[in-house]
């Protein structure tokens, strides 16, 4: 068991890593290229991994990695692939994979829907209903009127993370208060 002291000191360096991804952010200038905004979303999407709980079920076995995909084009190039090689989550290895149609996904924990999908949006919620994986895109409206569950929002240079907590639920997806602290909640009603 770990002693109480050492748990907060844990709390707070994950509280901190979040921060300084959202701090980071927060530093770029309004021309920055689009490679410097996809690192650091990319740097948020595996630090996601860390605070979602999924059930059981969602993995093939003990060993199964948290696999994060990109659905449609790839905005990230190699910047996801740098950011999670060696890393962890939940004692699991963090693998990523690439899916041109949603019909295509098949062991998927985080899926990043590209702007190239947002025409058919609908279409991946109908496929992934009942599958706990965690949606995540960039657009406007992801989380809010489309229903999914993360929306990485830019303002003012800075990445705010909407969370639409009736979508995650229904996946049967747990996240940690300390993520839902630090973003726009919507969907408790």
């Amino acid at each position: 068991m770990v002693p109480m002291r050492i748990q907060d000191a844990l709390r707070c360096w994950a509280v901190w890593l979040v921060l300084f991804c959202l701090w980071f952010a927060a530093t770029l200038p309004a021309s920055a290229q689009v490679s410097k905004e996809y690192q650091v979303k990319a740097v948020c999407l595996w630090r996601l991994a860390q605070f979602v709980t999924w059930p059981t079920n969602a993995f093939e076995n003990t060993n199964s990695p948290i696999v994060i995909a990109v659905l449609g084009e790839n905005p990230f190039g190699d910047l996801l692939n740098a950011a999670v090689s060696g890393e962890t989550a939940h004692g699991r290895r963090l693998a990523v994979e690439h899916y041109r149609s949603v019909s295509d996904i098949e062991s998927c924990h985080i899926l990043f829907v590209s702007a190239s999908e947002a025409g058919h949006v609908k279409k991946v919620f109908t496929k992934l209903a009942g599958r706990s994986i965690l949606t995540v895109a960039d657009a406007e409206d992801f989380a809010r009127s489309k229903g999914g569950m993360i929306c990485f929002l830019t303002r003012q240079n800075k990445i705010k993370l909407q969370i639409n907590l009736k979508a995650v639920t229904a996946a049967r997806l747990v996240l940690d208060s300390r993520l839902l602290r630090a973003a726009e909640v919507i969907g408790n009603e």
